[in-house]
């Protein structure tokens, strides 16, 4: 059970470094972020790397709970409820497309995260 939890929190907080590294990084190559509304180019690009780190979530919640299911709906729950949150939070200050969308790319990008864990784990 511990290494179901663990997983489950360490691939989120891997997510939420990961995106808040990148974020330091546009903060530097997007000066326009400063100015109080991001260009689109900041948004497209988070869709991609977001997406790229929330795989690399779900791969590590499988890794550490050794490709356990309730791991990998626990790191799902746990993002949907808080992408829910800051969907509201951003309601007017975010494009709507950027919070559908990592609303729906987040469990796809952990699922595929976790099993491609598994698939690798069955060729060997």
């Amino acid at each position: 059970m511990l290494r179901i939890v663990l997983g489950a929190l360490a691939g989120y907080a891997f997510i939420g470094v990961l995106i808040f590294g990148a974020d330091q990084v546009y903060a530097q190559l997007i000066p326009a972020i400063h100015s109080g509304t991001p260009p689109a180019s900041y948004y497209q690009l988070a869709m991609l790397t977001d997406t790229v780190f929330t795989f690399a979530g779900g791969w590590l919640c499988g890794l550490i709970a050794k490709r356990d299911l309730q791991a990998t709906w626990g790191l799902i729950i746990i993002g949907e409820l808080m992408g829910i949150a800051s969907t509201v939070y951003l309601w007017h200050t975010a494009p709507h497309y950027y919070s559908f969308y990592l609303l729906v790319m987040y469990p796809i990008a952990v699922w595929y995260g976790a099993k491609g864990l598994s698939a690798a784990h069955a060729k060997s």
